[in-house]
């Protein structure tokens, strides 16, 4: 698919993955609509981008918020009248052990990285189903494919987010509209003000990438209209390994730390 003139929404957008998607997307001749919390940086962001000839707009949102969304679609389809791809970006992490873990970091990542995605996917699905065209684009991680210690909440979140993306690929079938689940390893990006960076396992940075891997990956994702399963770095399909072999898996990811 050439993204010339498509449409694509980017929560998340004002740092991190979801501000190199951005960029992407922009060198591709795509209009971006950004979202996330910081309104000074997405206004910066989009007049970068090109906001003065209206091929990006800055829609402050908070994920968390039903009428923010909701605002953030209408207003989508009021400039430009389509959305053909939600990147389903934002999303934050806090790594502890589960026995030291406050429940309430948990219920915060659970309303952010599944029921905020979950907010934004029903806000612009409708419309693509209607028009029988579109992508969604989730991004979830390689935490939610197979568990590191510390990462016990925050694996939680992302293991929910592959479960909801797996099941919108069966739903999405003879609908046109496909759904695109990015799996990134770590990477050092804004994720880390609350993540502490200490607390990765040596596992979690062997498994390691960059923003501009996972930026590349996903609007290849979008250009190929991928409807399936996304990883960055390649070779971390290895985690698949741990289904059928659990107990080796364990085994390896203690010996590795």
């Amino acid at each position: 698919m050439d993204l010339r003139d498509k449409v694509i929404v980017i929560t998340g957008a004002s740092s991190g993955f979801g501000e190199r998607i951005a960029r992407h997307c922009s060198r591709h001749g795509a209009r971006v609509v950004l979202a996330a919390r910081t309104a000074e940086r997405l206004d910066e962001l989009a007049h970068e981008l090109g906001r003065r000839d209206g091929r990006a707009l800055a829609v402050a949102t908070d994920v968390m918020s039903e009428p923010d969304v909701a605002r953030l679609a209408a207003t989508t389809l009021e400039r430009f009248g389509r959305a053909d791809v939600l990147v389903a970006n934002a999303g934050f992490g806090v790594l502890d052990r589960i026995a030291e873990a406050p429940v309430e970091d948990l219920r915060e990542m659970l309303d952010v990285n599944v029921i905020g995605v979950m907010r934004c996917v029903k806000a612009l699905l409708p419309h693509m189903i209607q028009r029988r065209s579109g992508q969604m684009v989730i991004m979830a991680s390689l935490a939610g494919l197979i568990a590191t210690e510390n990462m016990g909440f925050y694996s939680a979140s992302k293991h929910a987010l592959v479960g909801l993306a797996r099941t919108l690929m069966l739903e999405l079938h003879s609908t046109g509209v496909r759904c695109a689940l990015v799996c990134p390893g770590a990477a050092r990006t804004g994720f880390q003000q609350r993540a502490d960076a200490a607390k990765y396992t040596r596992l979690s940075w062997l498994f390691g990438c960059t923003s501009e891997q996972v930026a590349a990956a996903t609007v290849r994702a979008m250009r190929r209209r991928t409807h399936g399963e996304v990883i960055v770095p390649w070779y971390g399909w290895v985690s698949a390994l741990y289904n059928p072999v659990p107990g080796l898996a364990r085994r390896i990811i203690r010996l590795v730390g």
